[in-house]
């Protein structure tokens, strides 16, 4: 059985919104999809780990704005790197607004929003889908909605050539630049630690690394999902991404 089967199904790319009390919180998601047209119903699968889904399951309440082809890596950033238990994300966001029913659905990079009641939960044991009768929904632009396939070939930055000695985080992709990376620095993106960071020296092509391969020759996984990047001969069957949550299943080899 070919496993990279499932990357063929498109997916949809949304920020997926909730407000509990006076807190409001974002993820990054594929999962939202129309299950029925009479009565309109929508489902959105999320990770049990995420901070959001705790608050969808505790409001039976969620808005979901469709990602454009304007979008830019920042919103995948923004709402896809770092966690609400950490961190407030819309503490100082203004690209965004209330719904009617008072969570806030993202004005930029995106082109329609879908708020939804919860009527139904499903455990999928890693994940509870959530199933809602649709309460409002507006279109924002006519820009085409992006999908993964589009996300990867126009949003998500390309890696770029070393000409000076950078420090990487392995987590989510953030550069450092300088000879000696500080022990007590803390990546600005996912905030993790300094030992979660690469020294990737200059590029000579003498010393090319196959594609695919880190520079001590381990093979590269990839998340089709967000773009974390698993190093290892083998992936473990029970990995989970680490950044959104998403199974060993939406890895591909990097080949």
């Amino acid at each position: 059985m070919d496993k990279n089967t499932v990357f063929k199904i498109s997916y949809g790319l949304f920020v997926l919104t909730v407000r509990l009390g006076e807190k409001d919180n974002g993820c990054i998601t594929n999962t939202l999809q129309q299950v029925t047209s009479d009565p309109n119903r929508v489902s959105i699968t999320v990770n049990k780990a995420n901070l959001t889904h705790d608050m969808i399951a505790y409001t039976k309440s969620f808005t979901a704005s469709i990602i454009s082809q304007d979008a830019d890596f920042s919103l995948f950033e923004h709402f896809g790197f770092q966690s609400g238990r950490d961190t407030d994300k819309f503490k100082g966001y203004t690209d965004c607004a209330r719904a009617e029913n008072g969570e806030l659905y993202i004005t930029k990079g995106t082109n329609a929003y879908i708020s939804g009641k919860v009527c139904q939960e499903i455990d999928l044991g890693t994940h509870t889908m959530f199933i809602a009768d649709v309460t409002d929904m507006k279109i924002l632009s006519d820009i085409p909605s992006a999908t993964y396939d589009y996300y990867h070939k126009n949003i998500k930055p390309k890696p770029q050539k070393v000409e000076k000695t950078v420090w990487r985080c392995k987590i989510c992709g953030y550069i450092y630049e300088g000879e000696e990376l500080p022990e007590d620095f803390i990546c600005p993106l996912c905030k993790h630690p300094a030992s979660d960071f690469e020294k990737v020296v200059p590029d000579k092509e003498e010393d090319a690394v196959p594609v695919g391969k880190t520079a001590d020759g381990k093979t590269i996984w990839r998340c089709t999902v967000c773009g974390y990047e698993y190093e290892g001969e083998e992936l473990p069957e029970d990995f989970v991404c680490p950044l959104c949550g998403v199974p060993a299943e939406q890895f591909e080899k990097v080949e």
